[in-house]
C-alpha cells in the first residue's frame, strides 16, 4: 500500500471515529439537557402543541398547552410546585431521561399512561426522537415510527 493510500485510509478512519463519537455524545445527552428547561412538543400530525417544564430537582414535569404557564413554572421552585399542584387535578406527570430514551408518564384516576421516545438525539436547542412507544390507559398500546421534535423554548 502506498503512502498516499495509507493517508487516505487514515483520514477516513479518523472522520468515522469523530462521527461515531459525536453521534454517541448527542444520543446520550437527554439526562443532562432536559432538567430545568421548557420544551415545546408538537404532535406527530402537527396540529397540537404542548409545553413541558421539566423539574430541576425531581422526576416531575408540568405539561400544559399554555406556554406562559410552562415558562412561569420554570422561573422558580415555588412557581413549579404551585403550578404542578394546580395541574395535578388533570393528572400528575413524571419523566425519566436515560441514555438515548426519554419516558413521560401520566397518572390519572389510578391509571398510568406512558410514552417512551426512542433514539433521542440532542442537537442545539432541539431533541429529535426517531420513534416512540406508548401505552395509554384504557386505550391500548403500540409504536409510532414517526419522528418527533422537542424545541427548547426559554
Amino acid at each position: 500500500m502506498t503512502r498516499k493510500a495509507k493517508t487516505v485510509w487514515g483520514v477516513i478512519i479518523v472522520v468515522l471515529l469523530i462521527l461515531v463519537a459525536g453521534y454517541a455524545f448527542c444520543t446520550h445527552r437527554v439526562a443532562s439537557t432536559v432538567p430545568g428547561h421548557v420544551y415545546q412538543y408538537t404532535s406527530v400530525n402537527g396540529n397540537n402543541k404542548l409545553y413541558m417544564a421539566f423539574s430541576k430537582d425531581s422526576d416531575r414535569v408540568v405539561v400544559t398547552a399554555d406556554k406562559s404557564k410552562a415558562l412561569k413554572a420554570n422561573q422558580s421552585d415555588s412557581n413549579f410546585e404551585s403550578i404542578y399542584n394546580k395541574e395535578s387535578k388533570n393528572g400528575t406527570w413524571q419523566y425519566l431521561a436515560k441514555g438515548s430514551h426519554m419516558t413521560l408518564s401520566k397518572t390519572q384516576s389510578g391509571q398510568n399512561s406512558r410514552w417512551q421516545y426512542n433514539r433521542v438525539l440532542v442537537l442545539g436547542n432541539k431533541m429529535y426522537a426517531g420513534s416512540f412507544t406508548y401505552k395509554i390507559a384504557n386505550a391500548g398500546q403500540g409504536i409510532d415510527h414517526k419522528n418527533t421534535t422537542f424545541q427548547k423554548v426559554e
